[in-house]
């Protein structure tokens, strides 16, 4: 699946203002591998949408505007997106030995909205490599000003066997959605380093290295 084949189904209204650009969403990635017995079983992703893109999304989820995500509206988000993100495997490769692997179904998926934000990426030319960047109009948060809040996505999967090693590679190879691990809240026995191979490169000339991030269990 293309990547703005997924940023449809993340959130509708994100279509009429989609344009090709250089990222359109810049997420933070908490990568929780859980273990039980002595071996990892399953891997928790959570999601940190940058503000300006978890504006647009709160803006159709959060149906009663109390700037909270009930159960009802995770449901309904579950229902518009969930398919779409198990089709395109996450954007997650996982390796436990030998070749690499996607994850394809959740168990469990969930959503919150941060308030305040965590997560501010620094200001981006989100129209650089854009032939139309000139008609481009910047992107403002719709929030109040200098109210920031990031849309915050908890995904879990299962791994097909126990392990004692795990490495974990989400990306946008076409780079519409930047992802970046959060390097200070690694679980103990991970590290995250570059992926020698995955790359993102929308603008040519320019590419962006996948984080990959490795744990290890005694």
């Amino acid at each position: 699946m293309r990547a703005a084949a997924l940023l449809s189904t993340l959130a509708m209204v994100l279509a009429p203002a989609m344009a090709a650009a250089h990222p359109h969403i810049w997420m933070l990635q908490r990568v929780k591998p859980i273990a039980s017995g002595g071996t990892y079983m399953a891997l928790e992703l959570e999601w940190r949408f940058d503000p300006v893109s978890s504006e647009n999304e709160i803006a159709v989820i959060d149906k009663d505007k109390d700037g909270k995500l009930s159960p009802a509206e995770v449901q309904q988000l579950a229902a518009d997106t969930l398919r779409a993100l198990e089709q395109a495997s996450f954007m997650t490769w996982l390796n436990i030995g030998g070749k690499d692997f996607r994850p394809t179904k959740a168990e469990v998926f969930n959503a919150q909205i941060e308030d305040p934000a965590s997560f501010t990426p620094p200001e981006w030319d989100r129209t650089a490599g854009d032939k139309d960047a000139a008609l481009s109009k910047p992107e403002t948060p719709r929030a109040a000003p200098g109210k920031l809040r990031n849309l915050v996505y908890t995904i879990r999967v299962a791994l097909p066997q126990p392990t004692k090693a795990l490495a974990i590679t989400t990306y946008d190879p076409e780079d519409f959605i930047r992802v970046e691990v959060d390097k200070a809240n690694l679980p103990p026995g991970c590290a995250v380093g570059k992926h020698p191979s995955y790359k993102s490169e929308f603008v040519p000339g320019r590419p962006v290295a996948a984080d990959t991030v490795s744990c290890t269990l005694p």
